[in-house]
């Protein structure tokens, strides 16, 4: 019996209109009521998916949580409140956007604390990708981050839309910073650093741990690369249809759906109630 379904939102829960569809919701909410932990596990921060827990039916519920920053934390719906953070030095941060500004200064840059999202260099792109997800930013007005010092910092992504410059990013930070950060891809716009012991796949086994649910009691849904970590380590790991051709060889199992059909409600209604689509 899988107890615990841990579910990426872009491009996977999320049709491209950024809603989830009415049938999605339909399922999840039985499985929910069924006693199943359904875990929005995001790269985004968990203030964004407030409303997506409102549709769901779990929005401020206890025992019901987020993992958020491709698992650098994890937070219980109920009053917000985190239980477990995993942040990247301040110094490494640093670095990384310093390496944006040279190499790539046309890029936009989003840095996360637990409950802030900075960003430098806004353009209209980001804005309308963003907005119709519930993301909200404090624009930076210079291209500096050294108020964050003190301030715990969950992850860094710059905003580069052609994968070879994405790649070539992290040849780049990896060159003049080493290997201390973990390096992961989303949206087919995204280069993603968090702590080097941090992604999806931690977050939603820490999660299962403090639930007492075992690894191979849960289930994973997701499209893109920051995704493989969880799909990876759960019981049964799920790739939508439109998921990319890295995800899609490594998924136990792929959705005959894609995110704007009802993959996840396919997913759900195989694994946990054994429905034949």
């Amino acid at each position: 019996m899988y107890k615990l379904v841990a579910i990426d939102m872009d491009e996977t829960l999320l049709n491209d209109d950024a809603e989830i569809t009415p049938k999605n919701v339909s399922v999840l909410k039985k499985a929910i009521k069924d006693g199943v932990k359904v875990v929005l596990n995001t790269g985004r921060s968990y203030l964004s998916v407030q409303e997506n827990l409102k549709t769901l039916g779990i929005y401020q519920t206890k025992d019901q949580y987020v993992v958020s920053f491709n698992g650098g934390a994890i937070v219980e719906n109920k009053d917000l409140k985190v239980v477990h953070v995993e942040g990247l030095a301040f110094d490494i941060v640093k670095q990384l956007f310093d390496i944006s500004l040279r190499y790539y200064p046309e890029s936009c840059i989003h840095v996360y604390t637990l409950d802030e999202l900075y960003m430098w260099n806004v353009n209209q792109d980001e804005k309308d990708y963003l907005q119709p997800r519930g993301v909200e930013w404090t624009e930076l007005q210079e291209p500096n981050i050294d108020f964050l010092k003190d301030t715990p910092i969950t992850k860094i992504i710059i905003n580069i839309n052609d994968m070879d410059k994405r790649l070539a990013f992290n040849e780049i930070a990896r060159k003049e910073i080493g290997d201390k950060f973990k390096t992961t891809y989303s949206s087919g716009r995204y280069i993603e650093f968090n702590n080097i012991s941090t992604d999806k796949g931690t977050g939603m086994l820490k999660l299962a741990e403090m639930l007492g649910i075992k690894p191979e009691e849960t289930i994973a849904i997701g499209d893109n690369s920051n995704d493989l970590p969880m799909i990876e380590a759960a019981g049964v790991g799920v790739a939508v249809r439109n998921a990319n051709e890295q995800v899609l060889s490594k998924a136990d199992y792929i959705c005959k759906r894609d995110n704007n059909h009802d993959a996840v409600a396919e997913a759900v209604d195989k694994f946990i109630y054994n429905k034949i689509d």
